[in-house]
This record gives structure tokens, C-alpha cells and sequence, in this order.
């Protein structure tokens, strides 16, 4: 995952719009964890709002911190918005499952768990697209996957005893 620089920056690739993008996608994160609590029968809506934020975060983290450090200017702010588009387009995928769990009573656990595994499955694919465009490394939505696979793992071992 050498430095790269690239040439073209396209519109809505400054760094107050993928700012933006993460804040949104923060956002729309924070429902989906809320809604979580009421399938959860021992764990009360901070506790899961809590683990629900922190653990996803960690994966941003790490993307960012890892890239501000090995990618190039340029290269680092495609790498960056494509990172607040994918969190944006993930985040609202996660929302029929929100809905699901604050309007059904007794909402089954696997459609949670079954639409995680669908955004996360529709970020990794846009990320990968979205990066092959920008001319970067492949290494870095590989690093992604792997960091949201234990990312994914941190959260069940974290919430097992909510269920």
C-alpha cells in the first residue's frame, strides 16, 4: 500500500464534505444502535448506543489513521471521501432494520444481523468500485474488510449477553 499520488480531485472530495458525509453517517448509525435496544433484554439503550457507536468507529479509525499515514496528499483525500460516501450509503442501508425494530413487536434478532451483513456487503463492493476508480491499491478495501471483519467480531463478543 505504497504513497500514490493522483492528479484529479472531483467535486465533493474536500475534506468539509467527507466530514460531513462521516457525520451524517454517524447519525444515521446512531438510530440503527438505538433500535437495537429493544430487541436486546439485558442491555438498556446507552449501553447499546454506546457499544453500537464505539465499535463501528473503531473501523473509521483505523482507515484513517492507517491512510493519513501511508497514502499522499491526494490519494489520501480520494481514499478519505471515498470512506465518508461508503459510511453514508452503509449507515442509511442499515435503516429497515431500524424501522423494523422500533415498529414490530418482538423483532427478530436476525434481520439486524442480517441487514449488518448487507451494508457491510454494499460498502465493501462501492468502496472496492470507488477506489479501482481512483486508481488505488486494492490493498486498501481489502484493509477495510478486514478491519470491519474484526470490527464485526468486537461487537458480538461485546453485546453476547444482551440477548
Amino acid at each position: 500500500m505504497e504513497r500514490q499520488e493522483t492528479t484529479t480531485i472531483p467535486p465533493g472530495y474536500s475534506y468539509p464534505v467527507t466530514g460531513i458525509l462521516f457525520a451524517l453517517g454517524g447519525l444515521v448509525t446512531a438510530a440503527f444502535s438505538g433500535s437495537l435496544a429493544v430487541p436486546a433484554s439485558n442491555a438498556g439503550l446507552a449501553e447499546v448506543l454506546a457499544v453500537g457507536m464505539i465499535v463501528p468507529s473503531f473501523t473509521w479509525v483505523v482507515q484513517l489513521t492507517a491512510s493519513g499515514i501511508c497514502l499522499g496528499s491526494q490519494a489520501r483525500r480520494l481514499y478519505w471521501g471515498d470512506l465518508g460516501q461508503v459510511c453514508l450509503l452503509g449507515s442509511v442501508a442499515l435503516l429497515p432494520a431500524a424501522v423494523v425494530n422500533l415498529v414490530v413487536p418482538g423483532p427478530p434478532l436476525w434481520l439486524s444481523a442480517a441487514n449488518v451483513l448487507l451494508s457491510v456487503g454494499v460498502m465493501a463492493a462501492d468502496l472496492f468500485r470507488r477506489s479501482a476508480g481512483h486508481g488505488l491499491s486494492p490493498g486498501w478495501p481489502i484493509s477495510w474488510c478486514l478491519t470491519i471483519a474484526l470490527n464485526m467480531t468486537l461487537f458480538v463478543l461485546s453485546s453476547r449477553g444482551w440477548w
